[in-house]
């Protein structure tokens, strides 16, 4: 079977598994939407105030939105999307069935290449809602639309998503970790929540940014302050350090599933 095959596999059995892929992937999108929506309905409307400048730059605008990707809550959403794929095979004992069809390398690969997939529909699906409620208020408010696509907004959007998905990646490969580790979505997503809040509750009383640089946290914090804030300096080290995340934790995953007994599986 080809890659390309047993990704498409991958997708079809996470789709089937509507509940988890609604709640692991879609769910944060509808959140972010509905805040929005009642920010502009509910605060800025009944306030006589608009959060919009007199031209919109709607790209960037929608880049701004991309930020969820570091918001606590949504990090336990999609953890349980992601542990769902990774999990499916350890729930049912179809393990067996597959891997002496094919190599592990491609398997687990499969469905790291899914759930980026996944997280890459979930960040966009964010982006497009909060741009068709930025033209709505637009419409409402007869704010003149500065822009819709330039290469300055098409520039911030891109790395926005970019800073958003490294920080997201980092998340999957250390779910991945725990659950193929412990063969258990439930303590994954539990164990990558709490060591997801732990690095929050570090950031606010513990340490400053400087002394805590090597956090996936605050390196996409950089990242993003670098990408809204022009000749902001540590972009490409707060990149590195994600990239360098994702490949431990990713390295560590693949290494484990690689030695595991799985005739029982």
């Amino acid at each position: 079977m080809s890659f390309r095959r047993l990704v498409q596999a991958e997708l079809r059995k996470i789709l089937v598994q509507k509940s988890l892929f609604v709640t692991g992937f879609l769910a944060v999108p509808a959140f972010a939407l509905l805040l929005k929506v009642l920010m502009q309905v509910v605060v800025f409307r009944r306030t006589g105030r608009s959060d919009l400048a007199e031209g919109v730059d709607l790209l960037t605008m929608a880049a701004r939105s991309l930020s969820v990707s570091g918001n606590t809550l949504a990090h336990l959403f999609f953890a349980l999307g992601v542990a769902a794929i990774f999990s499916l095979e350890y729930r049912y004992l179809t393990w067996r069935h597959l891997v002496p069809r094919q190599s592990r390398f491609w398997l687990c690969l499969a469905k790291f290449v899914t759930a980026a997939l996944c997280l890459a529909f979930s960040l966009l699906f964010v982006a497009a809602a909060d741009g068709i409620v930025t033209l709505l208020t637009v419409g409402m408010d007869e704010h003149p639309i500065l822009s819709v696509f330039t290469v300055d907004g098409l520039a911030t959007f891109a790395m926005a998503f970019a800073s958003g998905m490294l920080e997201l990646l980092v998340l999957l490969a250390l779910t991945a970790l725990l659950t193929i580790a412990f063969r258990s979505a439930m303590v994954a997503v539990l164990t990558a929540f709490l060591v997801t809040l732990a690095s929050v509750l570090v950031q606010a009383y513990i340490g400053s940014p400087q002394e805590l640089w090597w956090l996936p946290a605050v390196a996409a914090n950089e990242m993003r302050d670098a990408t809204f804030t022009p000749n902001q300096p540590g972009l490409l080290l707060s990149a590195t350090i994600l990239v360098g995340w994702v490949a431990i934790l990713g390295g560590a995953s693949f290494f484990i599933f690689q030695r595991q007994e799985l005739a029982n599986e």
